[in-house]
């Protein structure tokens, strides 16, 4: 990659231009940014040299980018949309500069304090006339309990970043742009189990204002049950008649807007405590834990009945997972 140079950080990889010639300097910008965030289309907005550095980590579920670099704007395309092999929603603080995002017929403009987000499996456009300095936040669609392809009120969405949950993730994400490069592996894991709790929180609100689409408040509604729910997986008491009589809805409801997803709200349930068990298992800092006391952690109280449905959803046991995870193949 002439021009840029690559360095590592602990969790980070740092990707930068080199001095060089102003062509070749942004070409090169444009191979980092592409490298990052897949097939791009990247073109200057302003005359002159140009350098820009981008600084990339993996946190849990998440990937954090801190990004400063002079004027430019990153296009994608319908074709390079289809081209793409992986296509997350991304969430960004705004620390420096500004970003006109559009995307589906709409754009909004972030400055310095603000959020702002897009939904990179369809076209979009991000247009930074002055020099940029911003941190994103990558993350998967369900994290947020959305589906790729539907419509919804993350594309080219803002928040001010000033109140609620977006303020205390504006400030998560300006202490870790600063900080992230000397977490080890056990502290990044910790940052990001908090800033996608934190990103699901945002979201939420803004899936909160859909409108009167019928659609987007039924996403809307199933996201804020499900963020309920897991944040409660440890709970006996969590079934589907009591996520029914929290919300104010009834079961039949209930279970239609898990119909929506081709699941029930008891498999869900039980499918996100599994989720939380296998990671448990191959976790080193709860090794300590017995394969019960796991299960009775995340609300599966017989360590029988548990070890049956585990290898019914994984096909080992649990103490054959925690095993390999561990000590690896045998």
């Amino acid at each position: 990659m002439s021009g840029a140079v690559i360095d590592s950080c602990g969790p980070v990889r740092i990707l930068r231009t080199q001095e060089a010639s102003v062509h070749r300097g942004f070409h090169a910008w444009g191979d980092l940014v592409s490298d990052a965030c897949g097939p791009l289309r990247v073109y200057r907005t302003e005359p002159g040299t140009f350098q820009g550095a981008i600084a990339v980590g993996t946190f849990g579920t998440v990937q954090l980018a801190e990004v400063q670099a002079g004027p430019h704007a990153v296009e994608r395309t319908e074709l390079l949309a289809g081209r793409a092999t992986t296509t997350p929603l991304y969430l960004t603080c705004v620390l420096d500069g500004e970003v006109r995002v559009s995307q589906g017929g709409q754009t909004a403009v972030a400055r310095p304090g603000n959020l702002f987000s897009y939904d990179s499996s369809r076209p979009f456009t991000l247009w930074m006339r002055r020099p940029i300095h911003m941190v994103s936040v990558k993350f998967d669609h369900h994290l947020v309990d959305l589906r790729v392809g539907l419509e919804h009120p993350l594309r080219a969405a803002t928040w001010c970043g000033a109140r609620g949950a977006s303020v205390l993730l504006a400030d998560l994400l300006r202490s870790a742009a600063s900080h992230m490069a000397e977490l080890d592996a056990a502290v990044a894991d910790q940052l990001g189990s908090s800033v996608a709790s934190l990103v699901g929180a945002v979201c939420s609100e803004k899936l909160g204002e859909a409108g009167r689409d019928p659609g987007l408040l039924r996403q809307a509604l199933l996201h804020r049950i499900k963020t309920f729910a897991r944040a409660r997986l440890g709970s006996p008491e969590l079934n589907p008649l009591f996520l029914a009589r929290s919300h104010r809805i009834s079961l039949r409801y209930l279970q239609l807007l898990f119909q929506d997803e081709d699941t029930s709200p008891a498999l869900w349930i039980r499918n996100e405590r599994l989720q939380c068990c296998r990671k448990d298992l191959s976790d080193p800092r709860t090794v300590h834990l017995t394969v019960a006391n796991i299960a009775e952690r995340w609300g599966l109280d017989s360590a029988s009945h548990f070890s049956k449905l585990f290898r019914e959803r994984y096909g080992v046991t649990p103490r054959e997972w925690r095993r390999t995870s561990l000590l690896g193949p045998v």
